[in-house]
């Protein structure tokens, strides 16, 4: 996938078959990513950016797309209006977990309806990974790696049971 690729969006134009202009989930504009609840926030425009830096874009097994899907609100009728060439964006996450634990994991930033309409159509879906930096750069709200919340000194404490 190339930068200029990238830097377009993931939307193709409408046509006669798929009207745009109906679909609010079409709509331009600044984007972020929530992620439960929007206790994280990612800047996907900033990602989408840096990504475009020329890095090669990895195949997802089915099961992980699957994963990606069922766990994100997804509106059928926008699936026909994404074109499923652009790859998603994978950004780190981190958090306390069950048991009094520091959990790290991934969460899928961008392309969450190109990734089901690829699960539908039987397609591959592919994503740009972000290094951890490059997560906590784009992280507007939410649990950095070093346990403070973004924009405070404030840090989480993990209670062990």
């Amino acid at each position: 996938m190339t930068a200029e690729l990238m830097q377009k969006d993931p939307c193709p134009p409408p046509s006669a078959e798929k009207p745009r202009e109906e679909c609010p989930h079409c709509a331009s504009g600044p984007e972020t990513y929530g992620y439960l609840k929007r206790q994280w926030v990612y800047d996907v425009d900033r990602a989408r950016k840096l990504v475009a830096d020329g890095r090669e874009s990895v195949e997802l097994d089915p099961d992980d797309v699957a994963y990606c899907v069922d766990n994100s609100r997804i509106y059928k009728r926008h699936l026909d209006h994404v074109d499923p060439q652009y790859p998603g964006i994978i950004a780190h996450l981190w958090g306390p977990g069950e048991g009094g634990t520091w959990e790290h994991g991934h969460v899928l930033i961008d392309g969450n309806h190109r990734a089901a309409r690829c699960l539908r159509d039987g397609l591959p879906f592919s994503v740009y990974l972000l290094s951890e930096d490059e997560s906590e750069l784009i992280l507007k709200r939410g649990v950095r790696r070093d346990g403070k919340l973004r924009g405070s000194q404030k840090k989480i404490r993990v209670r062990k049971k």
